[in-house]
């Protein structure tokens, strides 16, 4: 049986089955163990173009989360659309959605 990906939030409901992070997942399949085969290590190029396709995966699932918890990183406190209605715009669709990024992130503006 393949392992099921579930958020830590599925998790705490109460799901019986086993949460692993994308991330943890793809660090077992790079482990390297004594007496056993990993075609994935023999890949050469192949290896490269699927450590860097797994990254652009567990970032795009980080981003995801960033973008679906904006109360929980508490984005409320960024005055984006106030900014904006205060400098005069009164469209809509000029004003954009803003997602806020926490300080952590790597590559964030803070």
């Amino acid at each position: 049986l393949y392992p099921h990906f579930y958020g830590t939030q599925s998790c705490a409901e109460g799901n019986s089955r086993l949460c692993v992070s994308v991330r943890d997942y793809y660090c077992y399949m790079l482990q390297t163990r004594p007496a056993i085969f990993n075609p994935i290590l023999c890949g050469a190029r192949l290896l490269q173009q699927w450590a860097v396709d797994m990254y652009v995966k567990i970032e795009s699932c980080r981003l995801r989360w960033y973008k679906k918890n904006q109360t929980q990183i508490r984005a409320d406190l960024y005055k984006g659309v106030v900014d904006a209605i205060t400098s005069g715009e009164t469209r809509a669709s000029a004003v954009g959605v803003r997602i806020v990024l926490p300080g952590t992130y790597p590559g964030g503006d803070r």
